[in-house]
């Protein structure tokens, strides 16, 4: 039989970082790509290197604000908006 993975506190907030960072890269398409999706990336790593159980999740969260990043500056350049 499996033993049952213990929760540790340490994976909720892992958990929430996870989710700040969506929402970070969520805002990164809109206003300043530069600072907010570096930001969520950085809130995503911190994440990853928190918790073994949310590595996945965080994972995603890298690969989205990465994306974010690449999606926001495109944007940015095209519109003549600040890119910081």
């Amino acid at each position: 039989m499996n033993a049952a993975v213990p929760h540790r506190h340490a994976d909720s907030v892992a958990g929430f970082l996870c989710a700040f960072s969506f929402a970070l890269s969520g805002l990164a398409l809109v206003r300043n790509p530069g600072l907010l999706a570096t930001s969520a990336i950085i809130v995503a790593l911190v994440a990853a290197r928190m918790s073994e159980a949310r590595s996945t999740l965080a994972a995603w969260a890298v690969g989205i604000g990465g994306f974010a990043f690449f999606l926001g500056m495109i944007t940015a350049v095209v519109t003549a908006s600040p890119l910081f």
